[in-house]
């Protein structure tokens, strides 16, 4: 399996440097939790490398007007590694502000593609951060781009209609949100995915997001994120003047805090 991330700049004359910092996260990450150096694919419209990890650089077209800049640069770089892929490989693909947590090895469905839902407006939608798919999928993302070009704003969108069509009827799974748990409607996100969480959608630079995720500051009184991550966090710097961390003394001190 391949784990695939990316991130296009499209004014590179800015400064990039929370850009590496949070891809240097990110790598060290992968690394840690075991990813073969090879494995680790990312896609960069500029020069980036960490240690043995060296990015793809390329030069995507230009994005239509209508079309998220995010959700344009992600799919194209999607159908780009989907070149590369083997026919009975799977890609891991998770935005950069994605996070892994435990070590999996394996693509938790045995369909081309598999993603998180969420609901929105009163409607489910594709959670477009974490997938997993194959070769196969090219008809899905391919369709996404398309849409995108002819005016679709966000990739999920354009995800959600393709997927919905008759072709793609038993074509993919969907994952409980163990595989992207995020801030939005945390509590109950958290409560229906299976443990441990896999994945989280994580700001560390949010101060919000570190008090959900970091300080046990839910409803929930859960601090999802495990005691390597958080060390790792901060050995790399990404929390600088927060406290080390201190082993956990249960759940009932969590709560205690909120009360």
């Amino acid at each position: 399996m391949r784990n695939l991330m990316l991130f296009v700049a499209e004014d590179r004359s800015r400064d990039l440097t929370p850009v590496r910092r949070n891809l240097d996260l990110q790598v060290a990450n992968s690394l840690e939790l075991g990813w073969a150096v090879d494995d680790l694919w990312l896609y960069t419209n500029f020069p980036y490398e960490l240690g043995e990890v060296r990015a793809q650089v390329v030069e995507p077209p230009r994005r239509p007007r209508t079309a998220r800049a995010t959700s344009f640069y992600k799919t194209w770089c999607i159908l780009q590694a989907l070149d590369r892929l083997g026919a009975d490989e799977y890609v891991w693909y998770h935005d950069v502000d994605a996070y892994q947590l435990v070590p999996f090895d394996q693509p938790p469905t045995d369909r081309p593609l598999a993603f998180c839902l969420y609901t929105t407006r009163e409607r489910l939608l594709v959670q477009g951060g974490s997938q997993f798919f194959t070769r196969a999928a090219r008809p899905v993302f391919e369709g996404v781009l398309a849409r995108l070009e002819a005016g679709v704003r966000k990739d999920e969108y354009a995800l959600t209609d393709l997927v919905g069509e008759p072709e793609f009827l038993d074509f993919f799974d969907v994952l409980d949100f163990s595989y992207n748990l995020g801030d939005t409607d945390f509590a109950l996100r958290y409560q229906l995915a299976s443990k441990p969480i896999k994945v989280v959608h994580f700001h560390p630079d949010r101060q919000a997001h570190r008090a959900t995720f970091l300080d046990g500051c839910n409803t929930l009184g859960v601090r999802p994120l495990p005691e390597r991550f958080v060390s790792l966090l901060h050995r790399s710097g990404v929390l600088a003047g927060s406290p080390a961390p201190r082993r956990r003394r249960g759940w009932w001190f969590s709560r205690r805090r909120l009360g």
